[in-house]
């Protein structure tokens, strides 16, 4: 009896090693034509990543290196031509633009509002806007109003790394319906290797513009006297999310 159940346990693990094998083989090692256009454009469509400065974070065409942007070329080219418009206009109005007010180009300038009144308390015209005074040069920048600032930008990564891992998922889906629909046989082994190569490298394209930014609020603690170690808690949190946007996308991938 004894002797039966060893041969049986023995056949069974071969059997079970045979089929690990084989599942290894076709998940692994067998090579599969998994070239999709489709794919291709959803992983290489870039992040663009808005820092605090306006500085915009992307990837080059080998989506291996940073690359920054500066947002405001655009709008400087704009509004550079705003300016020449309304000096245009104040020639020939005959009016005197002033440097950095667009609005007194088109006032003749009152120099008596400019004396001071002795006969009135009202001085509103004169006085200026205090509004911003919180973040002048003698604010106290803190290491919490620092990682607050970043916050936006890396929302930004995770809510664009979510779309394209859900556009992923709907081209892997829609592609398995499509198949079974025309009667195709289904390879289960190809959708694996399709999809998880397509994640890897898309996780592996997140991961470079995390970095960047990373080093962004690393170099912005430093530059205001504090280690850059404050900046690991964006890291650990990141990590910690990627970990359940994995779990997140094998629920997604069966249908859960």
């Amino acid at each position: 009896m004894k002797k039966k159940l060893i041969i049986s346990l023995s056949a069974l693990l071969v059997i079970a090693l045979c089929v690990g094998g084989y599942l290894l083989y076709i998940m692994k090692f067998k090579e599969y034509d998994i070239a999709d256009e489709s794919v291709a454009e959803i992983i290489e469509d870039p992040f663009e990543i808005e820092l605090p400065d306006g500085t915009i974070i992307t990837l080059d065409d080998s989506g291996e290196d940073i690359v920054q942007k500066d947002s405001n070329k655009e709008s400087g080219k704009e509004d550079g031509q705003a300016s020449s418009d309304s000096t245009d206009e104040s020639e020939d109005g005959g009016s005197i633009p002033v440097s950095g007010k667009g609005q007194s180009s088109k006032t003749p300038t009152n120099t008596s509002n400019n004396k001071p009144n002795s006969n009135t308390g009202s001085t509103s015209t004169s006085k200026p806007n205090t509004g911003s005074l919180t973040a002048g040069p003698g604010a106290k920048v803190t290491v919490a109003s620092i990682k607050e600032k970043y916050n936006p930008a890396f929302a930004a990564l995770e809510g664009q790394a979510e779309d394209k891992l859900n556009a992923l998922i709907g081209r892997a889906k829609n592609e398995y319906s499509t198949k079974k629909n025309n009667g195709e046989k289904i390879d289960y082994g190809y959708f694996y290797n399709k999809y998880m190569s397509a994640a890897t490298e898309l996780e592996g394209r997140t991961d470079s513009v995390f970095n960047g930014v990373l080093k962004a609020i690393e170099k912005d603690l430093e530059k205001n006297g504090y280690d850059k170690s404050y900046a690991k808690s964006f890291k650990n949190e990141y990590d910690a999310q990627k970990k359940i946007r994995k779990e997140s996308l094998m629920k997604k991938a069966v249908g859960r």
